[in-house]
């Protein structure tokens, strides 16, 4: 699970640096419902940073220094990593999992066929299985957005509601900067242990616009998960510098090492 939220967030920062031109800053307060209760979270969209999170933790990414702050209000600390650093960190995982793989099919090729059918299944993930349905169309906070149905698996299920009405501003950034760090995503990407997350990124491309609403139920060792975040209120304009100022917002919180660093 760690090791596909990793990858899935290269391949979001690389999809993001490609957001269209020509939108206004955008300001998006959710309501959220999760493990810990009810609560709201406040995303922040700007040409020259992006922020978002709730009470529990937060991510800033400041697009022309290419830095990823990660900040833990629990734990009051937090972490930054820059693409050159994330780059470093997938190339050395990626070698990690040549490495895998290959002694994975030294290992299965000694394996009875039946056995080796449901492990090479299992390697898939659930990104293999991925699914997307489109339903209806709904009102939140004001605009119309299309219902997308995300089966991930028989465990796992998305329901996601986008807009067209809505699109963030474009990341202002300078694309030789992030060429290599895109050309690095792409080629984890298409490593074989990754194959199925090219297969899920293609499904996903069916939904189309910014989404404003999101829920999600999960099914782990007989338990049940659920969490859902709903747009309640969604503003236009400038956002004052002050939504993105780390020091003021871990203020007294400890600066640790970015967990992305320690793969290499």
């Amino acid at each position: 699970m760690m090791t596909t939220r990793r990858t899935l967030a290269a391949a979001g920062v690389a999809a993001l640096l490609s957001v269209p031109a020509l939108a206004e800053d955008l300001t998006v307060v959710f309501k959220t419902i999760g493990s810990g209760g009810g609560g709201t979270s406040t995303s922040y969209y700007s040409s020259e940073k992006m922020r978002t999170g709730g009470a529990d933790s937060e991510t800033i990414f400041e697009y022309a220094a290419g830095k990823i702050t990660a900040i833990d209000h629990k734990k009051k600390e937090y972490s930054e990593i820059t693409l050159a650093e994330m780059e470093a960190a997938m190339k050395a995982a990626q070698e990690k999992m040549a490495q895998a793989n290959a002694q994975m099919k030294e290992q299965m090729a000694s394996m009875p066929p039946a056995v080796r059918e449901k492990m090479e299944q299992m390697t898939g993930g659930v990104a293999s299985s991925v699914t997307v349905t489109k339903g209806g169309t709904r009102q939140v906070a004001g605009y119309t957005c299309q219902d997308y149905a995300v089966a991930m698996g028989p465990a796992m299920t998305t329901k996601i509601c986008a807009t067209t009405a809505l699109k963030p501003p474009a990341p202002n950034v300078d694309g030789r900067k992030v060429a290599s760090f895109a050309g690095s995503a792409a080629t984890m990407a298409n490593n074989p242990m990754f194959k199925s997350m090219g297969k899920m990124a293609d499904e996903m491309k069916k939904i189309e616009g910014f989404t404003i609403a999101e829920s999600t139920s999960m099914k782990v060792m007989g338990r049940s998960m659920d969490s859902s975040k709903e747009a309640v209120e969604i503003k236009k304009g400038p956002i004052p510098a002050s939504a993105f100022d780390v020091a003021t917002i871990a203020k007294g919180y400890k600066k640790v090492p970015h967990p992305l660093t320690k793969m290499k």
